[in-house]
C-alpha cells in the first residue's frame, strides 16, 4: 500500500461545502489515476493544517469520500483509496452509464463480425505477411488508403498519403499536442472538454486556456479575445457530439472558427471519433481549413471498443514533425489492427456498423429525452450521451454518490472541467450498449427520482 502523505487537492471548488469539495477533490483524482487504489490518505490533522479548514471539516470530507465508495477506514490504518468495484452498494448490479459505449441495433455483434475477420485473415498468408512485415517501418499504404475513405465526408476527402494511423484517437490527441505545440504556448479548448485533453495536457505540462463556448460550440469572438492576448499555438474543437454535451457545431460557427484560426495562424485539433454517428454533419474543420487542421478518428468508440486504431489526416506541412513524433511514441501502429480496418471498409462491415449504432443512438436518444423531460437536457437527437444539470443544492461529486448507493454509475461534471477553479453543476450519462432498454429506463427512472428527491433526503 502506497502512502499519499503528499497528496493535496488540486484546489477545493468555492461553491460548495469544504467538506463536499473535497470529496469531489478525491473522487476527481481517483477519476485521473493521481489516487490509485490501496493509496492512503493523508491524517485528518495534516491536511486541515494544509487546507486551512477544522479536522472535523476533514473528517466529513473522507466521510462524504466513503459514502461515495472512494475510500475506505480502519482504525490504526487510516484512510485509503477503495478498488474502482469496492464500495458498498445498496444494489448488488450495477448500471454503467459513466463510460461512453454508444448502444446498437439487432444483428451480429461487433465481435462475431471480428472473429470471423480474423479466422479468414489466418488462411490468407499474403494477409499474414503484411499484417507481421514492419520492415519498412510505416503503414501499409492500403491501411492508410482504407483510412482515408473511411474518414471522407461531405468536401473532406484526404488522400492516403495524408494518414496516419495511431494506437486510439487518444494517441493522435497526444502525438498533436507533443509536435504542434512548442514550449510556451498554449493550447485553446472549451471549459468542459474532452476529459483525454485533459490528461495528455497534465502529462505534457501543458496549459490550457479556456475559451467561452455555448450550445454551438466555441465562440469566434471568445477565441479571437484569447489569441490576442495569449501565446496560442493551436485550438482543440469538437465538432460532433461533443464530449460530453453531445452537440454537433453548426455550419456558420466552423467556417467563422476556421477564419479566425487563418488570422491568428492557429494549428486546428478537429477531434472527431463519434462523427460517424452523425452521418448529415456539416462539412468539418479539415475540409475549411485544410492547411492547418489535424483530423482525428476513431474506430473504437463506432466499430468496435477493441478495435484501437485511430486516424490521423495530417496537413502536408505538419506531417513530417507528426510523423516522427509517431515513430518516437510507438515506432509502428499494430499492422493487424489496420488490416481488420481495411477490410471492415471494403467489405461495408464498418459502414454497416455504423448504421446500427446511428440507429440505435437515435432510439434511445429520444426515450432519455421524454423520461427526463423535466429535467435540463443536453444533446442533440442522435447523441450516444447527454448532459443533464442538476438543480441547487446538488453537485455533481454529491449526485455521483448518491447514483451510485442505488446502483448506477454517472460521470461527474467536474471531470469535464479544463479549469477546475470554475464549478460545474452537471453530469453526462452515456446510452450504453451493456445496458439493456428495460435497465435503462430503470436508471433513468432513479436519476429523475434523485434530481427531484435532492440531496438532504438522498
Amino acid at each position: 500500500m502506497a502512502w499519499q502523505a503528499t497528496w493535496r487537492p488540486g484546489g477545493l471548488v468555492q461553491d460548495r461545502p469544504a467538506y463536499v469539495a473535497l470529496a469531489d477533490a478525491i473522487a476527481h483524482d481517483v477519476a485521473r489515476g493521481l489516487l490509485t487504489p490501496g493509496d492512503r490518505l493523508p491524517t485528518h490533522r495534516a491536511l486541515a493544517g494544509e487546507l486551512g479548514v477544522t479536522v472535523r471539516t476533514i473528517a466529513r470530507g473522507y466521510a462524504e469520500a466513503e459514502r461515495r465508495g472512494l475510500v475506505g477506514g480502519e482504525v490504526g490504518r487510516g484512510t485509503y483509496v477503495r478498488d474502482a468495484f469496492g464500495f458498498a452498494a445498496a444494489r448488488s448490479t450495477t448500471d454503467n452509464l459513466a463510460a461512453l459505449h454508444p448502444p446498437i441495433a439487432a444483428g451480429p455483434a461487433p465481435a462475431e463480425r471480428l472473429a470471423a475477420t480474423l479466422r479468414s485473415l489466418a488462411d490468407d498468408p499474403v494477409a499474414l505477411q503484411t499484417v507481421t512485415d514492419t520492415e519498412h517501418s510505416a503503414d501499409h499504404r492500403e491501411h492508410r488508403a482504407a483510412a482515408a475513405a473511411w474518414v471522407a465526408h461531405g468536401g473532406f476527402v484526404p488522400r492516403a498519403d495524408d494518414m496516419l494511423l495511431t494506437a486510439g484517437a487518444q494517441h493522435a490527441l497526444t502525438l498533436c499536442l507533443l509536435a504542434l505545440v512548442p514550449a510556451g504556448s498554449k493550447l485553446a479548448t472549451t471549459a468542459l472538454t474532452n476529459p483525454g485533453l485533459i490528461a495528455a495536457a497534465r502529462a505534457l505540462s501543458l496549459p490550457l486556456v479556456v475559451v467561452g463556448s455555448d450550445e454551438d460550440g466555441m465562440l469566434p469572438a471568445a477565441l479571437d479575445e484569447v489569441c490576442s492576448r495569449e501565446p496560442v499555438a493551436a485550438a482543440h474543437v469538437q465538432p460532433s457530439f461533443d464530449n460530453p454535451c453531445g452537440h454537433t457545431m453548426p455550419t456558420a460557427r466552423r467556417e467563422a472558427l476556421a477564419e479566425l484560426a487563418g488570422r491568428h495562424d492557429l494549428w486546428l485539433i478537429e477531434d472527431d471519433p463519434l462523427g460517424p454517428l452523425a452521418p448529415d454533419r456539416p462539412d468539418p474543420f479539415a475540409a475549411l481549413a485544410p492547411d492547418r487542421t489535424c483530423y482525428i478518428a476513431s474506430a473504437a468508440k463506432v466499430l468496435a471498443l477493441g478495435l484501437r486504431v485511430g486516424m490521423l489526416a495530417s496537413p502536408q506541412l505538419a506531417y513530417p514533425r507528426l510523423a516522427a513524433t509517431l515513430r518516437a511514441s510507438t515506432w509502428l501502429t499494430a499492422p493487424l489492427l489496420g488490416e481488420v480496418l481495411a477490410r471492415w471498409v471494403r467489405d461495408g462491415t464498418a459502414e454497416q456498423i455504423a448504421h446500427r449504432r446511428v440507429t440505435a443512438c437515435r432510439e434511445r436518444s429520444v426515450l432519455a429525452r421524454d423520461m427526463l423531460a423535466d429535467l435540463k437536457v443536453y444533446g442533440d437527437p442522435g447523441s450516444p450521451h447527454l448532459w443533464i444539470e442538476l438543480p441547487a443544492p446538488w453537485s455533481a461529486g454529491s449526485f455521483v454518490g448518491a447514483a451510485r448507493d442505488e446502483g448506477i454509475l454517472v460521470a461527474p461534471g467536474d471531470d469535464y472541467l479544463a479549469d477546475r477553479a470554475r464549478p460545474v453543476h452537471g453530469i453526462r450519462i452515456g446510452l450504453n450498449a451493456e445496458v439493456p432498454d428495460d435497465k435503462l429506463r430503470e436508471a433513468l427512472t432513479t436519476l429523475l427520482h434523485l434530481v427531484r428527491l435532492g440531496p438532504t433526503a438522498s
